[in-house]
């Protein structure tokens, strides 16, 4: 899982009119290494550099990306993906972010039952690691899998982007969900569409 920009508001920054939490599912844990692999052989062919040897999208070229997200293209990866738009809540949501942001997770994380989850399987939840705080750590994990124990045992893993190669694939994939919302830009959607199995508006007031 991955999420665009954040929920913070702001009246001095410029922030963004949407936040996206975007998951990527599959049951083949091979599939990242055999894109990222692919990329590499490319780069090397085209002469992009990266020092960095992981992939974001902010700091990648425009034809670079196009070409993450054909690389990305598989049979068997789906994209599920909830929005808020962010001028709708803004100064109802209360300060519990936080709180809101597990709520997001949580009503994703249930909706894959109806998709590549069965009921009482055992499944990989990787995320980025957000907060140094560890007692924030421990809520999300907590609050993700007490959501669902009556369908299914989560294992949340917790990593900074550049130690998990899922983190860098579905980051580019929520990029181009991004654009496709904030900008109307549908160039890099249309890349993915077809993976795309769910997209839905989520409501501040949903529980």
């Amino acid at each position: 899982m991955d999420e665009t920009w954040d929920l913070w508001f702001s009246e001095n920054i410029w922030n963004s009119n949407y936040f996206l939490m975007v998951f990527l599912l599959t049951k083949y844990p091979s599939i990242p290494e055999q894109i990222i692999k692919k990329i590499f052989k490319w780069m090397k062919k085209n002469n992009v550099n990266n020092k960095t040897w992981f992939f974001h999208t902010y700091k990648e070229r425009h034809n670079t990306i196009i070409t993450l997200l054909d690389y990305t293209y598989n049979k068997n990866i789906s994209v599920m993906t909830c929005y808020i738009d962010k001028r709708k809540i803004k100064g109802k949501i209360g300060k519990d972010i936080h709180l809101l942001y597990n709520n997001i997770v949580c009503k994703l994380l249930r909706k894959s039952i109806n998709y590549w989850v069965f009921k009482w399987e055992k499944i990989k939840l990787y995320a980025a690691r957000r907060e140094t705080n560890k007692h924030l750590n421990r809520q999300f994990s907590e609050q993700i899998k007490d959501s669902c124990k009556d369908l299914f045992d989560v294992d949340v893993i917790l990593k900074y982007p550049s130690e998990e190669k899922w983190l860098q694939v579905v980051d580019w994939i929520a990029f181009a969900l991004y654009h496709k919302y904030e900008n109307g830009n549908l160039e890099l959607y249309n890349q993915i569409k077809d993976l795309v199995i769910l997209e839905e508006e989520y409501l501040w007031y949903e529980k």
